[in-house]
């Protein structure tokens, strides 16, 4: 998972290369857990503050806020080209990516084009 991440770092505008689908989900799969742990800190964090009223506490939430809010635009250049490597990976076009703009089916439909098999 941690060699996905890595991957997935370094090849943040790499839009030509393919991403397998180990790679793709290893990555994803870090995400998820990167803000679930961050939720559940500034959960922490909201819950003492709003225990003690503790001015510290409340700015160290905003600081670790905004530090996740950095990390989560960050992200977002480099999900794009990942997932564009995986549908390259799975004999598809680039454009595939713009599925989750149909309302309701749209994010379902990109999912099952990222879960098919590398193409030979």
């Amino acid at each position: 998972m941690i060699e996905a991440y890595k991957k997935f770092w370094k090849g943040y505008v790499d839009f030509k290369g393919r991403s397998t689908p180990s790679d793709y989900w290893f990555a994803y799969s870090a995400h998820v857990l990167i803000f679930f742990a961050s939720y559940l800190l500034l959960a922490v964090f909201e819950r003492m503050d709003s225990e003690t009223g503790s001015s510290d506490l409340f700015t160290i939430g905003v600081i670790l806020l905004l530090i996740f809010f950095a990390y989560g635009v960050a992200a977002v250049l480099p999900g794009i080209a990942v997932t564009v490597r995986r549908l390259r990976d799975a004999g598809y076009h680039w454009a595939y990516i713009f599925i989750p703009l149909i309302p309701f089916v749209g994010i379902f439909i990109l999912i099952f084009l990222l879960c098919q098999p590398t193409e030979v």
